[in-house]
């Protein structure tokens, strides 16, 4: 009978081996295919900058909305049969009652419910994971998701650009209002693995045209797909971020675990953050957070011995020039070359990216090309983040 009842407890202890790796496998094709980071209002506030009127983003919209239903384009970079939504409420201090959710490609609308529900409140502090939809999709194929907000709600702080329709059924013109939508996963057929794009606005892509290719996280997408390779791209990049001190949200020290090393399939980290360490000191709030190169190495190495402990591989960027940038100066210069150099040397990672080697005017090394720059000296225009993604080896995470 003992002999009996160990062979039955291996049996068992086998099925239930079986089952763990059933249910791991099936998670395992759920990979992330777009990514919208969460932002918070901690940190020092400074004066609101006037708004311009010519952002090519679209104006602000209402930080308060009811009644109304938010459109937002999302691309997606990996291909598969079904997708879920990721949306989230972790820094709002309310509740958020969502009323119908769907997701359209082409002519093609499907509804998204949440546990068979139509709809939830979300509570405050919270994300929420979508039902499996049943939607086939091609890596690059931008779908549009609307969420309907039937109660008064005030929006996240981390805005993209959207479309606002409200009961008469008119839609706006698209404007920058805070997204609830954290990201789009896809139940991929094929071994994907995902690269986090990670770090400020020079990720998220600050400067690139409305509804072009994006910026250089979208456009190392499109070389992906286009050379066959097996990774998708998600965007972390919340304009803004640093590394080391909150404002415009977590620091990414703060963020890196849910941002960079959880999402669904993540394999590869590419940071490029930095710059805004090192400008924002030189504005009378953030003084008392000066800097020097020594604090942004350690900041580095934190990140590197993180990722490599969540399995991920590392791939560290050079962080691009900035003469001309309204936080521009000497002091700052001189850290972002020491910061380079040491990024360059250092042989802690797989690889570097040099970002500031393709970027920089080759005549005045710490600004930008001319033709490189949006019009403030310090983001990229569209064949800046060109040249960025370009710079990036299709092999950098293999």
């Amino acid at each position: 009978m003992a002999a009996l009842g160990r062979r039955a407890l291996a049996v068992g202890l086998g099925l239930s081996l079986l089952a763990a790796g059933s249910i791991a496998s099936a998670q395992e094709r759920w990979v992330a295919a777009y990514a919208f980071s969460p932002s918070s209002t901690a940190g020092p506030t400074g004066p609101r900058s006037a708004p311009n009127p010519n952002d090519v983003r679209g104006p602000l919209g209402p930080e308060i909305v009811e009644g109304v239903t938010l459109t937002q384009t999302a691309l997606v970079t990996a291909s598969g049969e079904r997708i879920r939504l990721r949306l989230s409420n972790a820094y709002g201090a309310e509740p958020v009652t969502l009323g119908a959710v769907t997701v359209r490609l082409g002519d093609v609308t499907r509804e998204v419910r949440f546990n068979g529900e139509r709809s939830l409140v979300m509570p405050a502090g919270t994300p929420l994971v979508s039902d499996p939809v049943d939607l086939p999709v091609a890596a690059l194929d931008r779908l549009n998701v609307s969420i309907a907000l039937p109660d008064i709600t005030r929006l996240p702080t981390h805005r993209w650009r959207q479309t606002l329709r409200g009961s008469d059924g008119v839609e706006s013109a698209p404007m920058r209002l805070g997204a609830l939508l954290a990201g789009i996963e896809v139940e991929s057929a094929t071994p994907t693995g995902v690269i986090v794009a990670f770090g400020d606005s020079i990720t998220e892509g600050t400067g690139a045209l409305p509804d072009g290719p994006g910026g250089w996280p979208e456009r190392l997408a499109a070389r992906m797909v286009e050379a066959g390779r097996p990774w998708a791209i998600i965007n972390a990049g919340i304009g803004g971020n640093r590394l080391l001190h909150q404002g415009s949200g977590p620091s990414g020290l703060e963020r890196l675990d849910a941002d960079a090393l959880t999402p669904s399939g993540a394999r590869c980290l590419i940071l490029l953050e930095g710059i805004n360490d090192i400008g924002r000191p030189a504005r009378a709030e953030y003084a008392h957070q000066a800097i020097d190169a020594d604090d942004l190495i350690a900041a580095y190495r934190q990140v590197i011995r993180r990722a490599y402990a969540a399995g991920l591989k590392v791939v560290l960027a050079t962080v691009p020039p900035f003469e001309g940038a309204n936080y521009f100066t000497r002091e700052g210069e001189t850290i972002r070359q020491a910061v380079n150099a040491w990024l360059r040397d250092q042989t802690e990672v797989d690889a570097v990216v040099d970002f500031d080697a393709a970027l920089r005017d080759p005549s005045a090394h710490s600004r930008l090309q001319a033709a490189f720059h949006s019009g403030d000296w310090l983001h990229p225009s569209d064949a800046g983040y060109q040249a960025m993604a370009e710079a990036i080896p299709l092999s950098a995470c293999d």
